[in-house]
Formats: structure tokens, sequence, C-alpha cells
């Protein structure tokens, strides 16, 4: 019963971003080469739009995204956002338009990104998530109060 379920959900998860994956990253490349801002912010928002989906998804099933999942949008994001660097410096015909669709795109996508944090862990969990000092040495973690006990002694 427990593999039906995972099957079920990476079926959906897999039928999710084959649509709005496909077609969000489609409409973002038109918008980039033919400076066209509306289907570039277009298609930014339907990978927006395909990462709530997965929210959704993971919430009906009752999971959380994996870490080949998380592995992969992080990649995806960075060889992504590599990219639009990479021709904003090297492409000669890289206008305005391209630099608004990259910079509203990107800011979107993060800002999800940023919200499902605070909506699903909270912004102490989602703090304390990338937090590696208090993790890993705890006398670093103490407040700087303590650290330097009362004001005569210093």
């Amino acid at each position: 019963m427990e593999h039906d379920i995972r099957s079920e959900r990476r079926l959906a998860v897999m039928t999710n971003w084959g649509f709005f994956g496909s077609l969000g990253l489609c409409l973002a490349i038109s918008g980039f080469a033919g400076a066209d801002l509306w289907s570039g912010l277009a298609g930014f928002a339907l990978l927006a739009a395909g990462f709530g989906a997965h929210v959704i998804v993971n919430r009906i099933y009752d999971s959380v995204f994996t870490k080949g999942e998380v592995a992969l949008g992080f990649v995806a994001f960075a060889v992504a956002v590599t990219s639009f660097i990479v021709s904003w410096i090297a492409a000669p015909r890289f206008d305005s338009v391209n630099m608004a669709i990259g910079l509203t795109g990107f800011g979107a996508l993060v800002a999800c990104f940023t919200v499902y944090m605070v909506a699903n862990h909270g912004v102490r969990g989602s703090i304390a998530m990338f937090d590696r000092i208090r993790l890993n040495d705890p006398s670093l973690a103490r407040e700087p109060a303590q650290r330097r006990g009362r004001r005569g002694d210093r």
C-alpha cells in the first residue's frame, strides 16, 4: 500500500512539472529570445505555479520534498541564474526587456521559495535550518550579551 501511495505521488509530481514546467520554460525562453516581456513573465508565472502545485501535491499525499527534488531544484535554479548572468555580460543584444524578465522572474521564484519556507517551517524554523553555527558549535551560539558579561567586565 505504501508503494502505491509513493507511486501516485511521483506520478502527480511528474505530471505537474510536465505541464507547468515545460510550458513555463518554453514561454520564458521565447520571452528572452524575442524580447517579449509578457511571454517571459508568463513563463516564470507558470514555473511559480508549478512550484505551488508541487507544494499542494505534497500536502495531499502528506509528504515533503525529497532530497532529489531539492537538489534538482537548486541545481536548475543555479544553472538558470548563471546562464542569465553570463548572457547579460556576454550577449550584445541583451537589452532592458530581457533584464526585466530575468530579474522579475528570478525574484518571483526566490519569493515563492521564501514564502514556502516561512509558511511551512515558521520564521524561526526557517532560519534554524540554515544556521550552521548553532548546529555545529554550541559555544558560538550564545548571544553576544551573554559572552560580554556585565558592563564592568569589559
